[in-house]
């Protein structure tokens, strides 16, 4: 699906470093422009902020440019179906602004240890490049309806689905953003379309599944670790939630068995 010719990650070049490729590649180039940088896009250049992605097409002019500061860049050459890249959606020879808690860097590294590494790396990176794409292709529909504190929100789910033993509470959490408690209530559930209850709920139905399914802890230690005052109230709401026992999930039973 995507055959990488050649990459790099952290190039570092001067402050009138400046890339004036008439015709282009005759394959695809993936760049991301770490530091602040001049992108020309419709016939005119244009001031872009750091963590900017374009994707060029084949045979397309590119300039990019830096912006009166050291530039750091990552890129990757690489050829694939032009269908396969469309799929995706992701406009094309477009800049992009990629938010610091998308963790832009993140995929580059990963396809580049993939790389280089040089032996059983081709299911790899193409399960690399098409999350990628297929993430970055949301970015621009985020980017038209800015959610207020929508980077934090996604740290504090993140948080909450590494340490489901925590007390997640509201109050806490909007004190925490300088915001109300109901704030915090309606702007959390209109980014993740679900209340923070739920999510709090599902982290440890979640971490209980693994546990059961992983290790042989008793119902009482897995309530603890996954935040239950009581292992009666872990049961009753395992149950609730995936319509059997915690026994006989660890026995493989599925709710269809429930009856």
């Amino acid at each position: 699906m995507f055959q990488i010719l050649c990459m790099g990650i952290g190039y570092e070049h001067e402050p009138d470093f400046l890339i004036d490729r008439q015709d282009g590649y005759p394959h695809y180039l993936a760049l991301l422009v770490r530091t602040k940088c001049r992108i020309r896009e419709e016939n005119e250049i244009r001031a872009f902020p750091p963590n900017t992605f374009i994707l060029y097409d084949r045979n397309v002019p590119q300039f990019y440019a830096a912006d009166s500061v050291p530039y750091m860049d990552d890129w990757i050459q690489f050829e694939s179906e032009p269908k396969v890249v469309r799929s995706f959606g992701l406009p094309l020879n477009t800049p992009i602004t990629i938010p610091e808690w998308a963790h832009p860097e993140q995929y580059f590294s990963l396809i580049c240890s993939a790389f280089f590494r040089g032996f059983n790396n081709d299911a790899v990176i193409n399960s690399l490049m098409t999350a990628m794409l297929a993430d970055y292709s949301v970015i621009p529909l985020l980017s038209g309806k800015p959610q207020p504190y929508f980077g934090e929100l996604v740290v504090i789910r993140q948080q909450i689905g590494a340490q489901p033993q925590k007390d997640w509470n509201a109050p806490e959490l909007a004190a925490s953003l300088h915001i109300s408690a109901s704030y915090f209530h309606r702007i959390y559930k209109e980014a993740f379309h679900t209340s923070l209850t739920q999510d709090v709920i599902r982290s440890r139905i979640d971490a209980a599944k693994n546990l059961l399914q992983c290790t042989a802890l008793n119902t009482e230690e897995i309530a603890v670790r996954c935040g239950y005052a009581s292992p009666e109230h872990f049961s009753r709401q395992f149950k609730q939630h995936t319509g059997v026992s915690p026994y006989r999930w660890r026995r493989g039973g599925g709710p269809q068995e429930n009856s």
